[in-house]
């Protein structure tokens, strides 16, 4: 699954936010960048569609979006990190563990640990 630009601004303000509102969403995404109240709408829209985002409405005025992790979403951040990986190669799982964000210290060394049998796997049978 292809996600623009405009989408993953709109996906990352939505997970730094947590359940938030389309005007809270809008604000978030032009702290980055010049764009429409209505682009950032049509763009949820589109990540609910790709089943990237949920809705919850409270009322008729007050509907509120969320990160949806779920298959959807692993697909997509798979797809995502496997197209960096076939470009950048090994520097890019490096510079993804030099830099993990704010990854749990305890994810970041199983991450490690992967890489380190990956890497003995490949020395092996290589």
């Amino acid at each position: 699954m292809e996600l623009g630009e405009l989408e993953l601004a709109v996906l990352r303000a939505v997970r730094n936010l947590g359940p938030a509102t389309s005007g809270a969403i809008y604000e978030e995404v032009r702290k980055d960048r010049d764009v429409a109240y209505t682009s950032v709408t049509t763009t949820l829209y589109r990540l609910v569609d790709k089943d990237l985002i949920s809705v919850r409405k409270k009322s008729e005025k007050k509907v509120y979006y969320r990160v949806k992790e779920g298959r959807a979403y692993r697909n997509a951040m798979s797809s995502m990190i496997d197209r960096v990986v076939d470009t950048f190669g090994g520097a890019a799982v490096s510079y993804l563990l030099a830099n993990p964000g704010s990854l749990p210290e305890q994810q970041l060394a199983s991450l490690r640990t992967q890489v380190e049998k990956r890497r003995s796997k490949e020395t092996r049978d290589g």
